[in-house]
């Protein structure tokens, strides 16, 4: 059976807020902007996977988010991991009433129930908005969009994605889609 690369994720539908943003971090030598259409909150990252374990992923998804109405999120302020003076991964910070933290804890246990391998890293609740490569100064960048609010929606549903490595960075398709109550 084929393996396939898949992640757990929360997706994105609007980010026209986040275009002014988008556009000054593509000026910055180094920095590598993430694709718009492809922007998404990562509830779990499981990794390389048989493609035939997708319907226990979507199944697991599903019971994780049993009981979960939608409610709004917002995407506020520029951060960057590991941290600002050292940065690798530029994200665009979440806050929101949904339980996003506890979402990703049951999606956990039910992949270890299910024998699901997945990466087990905490779950920081964010949507990357670019790559470094290399040192990049940022500075100016972290200032202006520190408090900022880019755009604030209500997600009607969870996704389970596979995610190909190109070259020129990963490509995301649809795999499953589970619906919040």
């Amino acid at each position: 059976m084929a393996k396939i690369r898949v992640f757990v994720s929360i997706p994105m539908p609007n980010t026209a807020g986040l275009r002014p943003m988008m556009d000054d971090l593509s000026k910055v030598r180094g920095v590598r902007t993430s694709p718009m259409g492809q922007m998404h909150i990562t509830l779990r990252f499981i990794g390389d996977i048989e493609e035939d374990r997708v319907d226990d992923i979507e199944t697991a998804v599903n019971e994780a988010i049993a009981g979960v109405k939608a409610s709004r999120i917002t995407l506020k302020g520029l951060g960057a991991f590991p941290n600002q003076r050292n940065p690798r991964v530029l994200w665009a910070g979440i806050s929101t009433e949904m339980p996003l933290l506890e979402i990703s804890e049951r999606l956990s246990a039910r992949f270890k129930t299910m024998n699901i391998p997945f990466d087990e890293k905490p779950f920081r609740p964010h949507i990357t908005v670019g790559r470094i490569e290399g040192r990049a100064n940022l500075v100016h960048e972290f200032s202006r969009y520190q408090t900022t609010e880019f755009a604030t929606y209500i997600p009607n549903s969870v996704m389970v994605m596979k995610s190909e490595l190109t070259p020129k960075g990963a490509v995301h398709s649809i795999l499953r889609v589970c619906y919040f109550d």
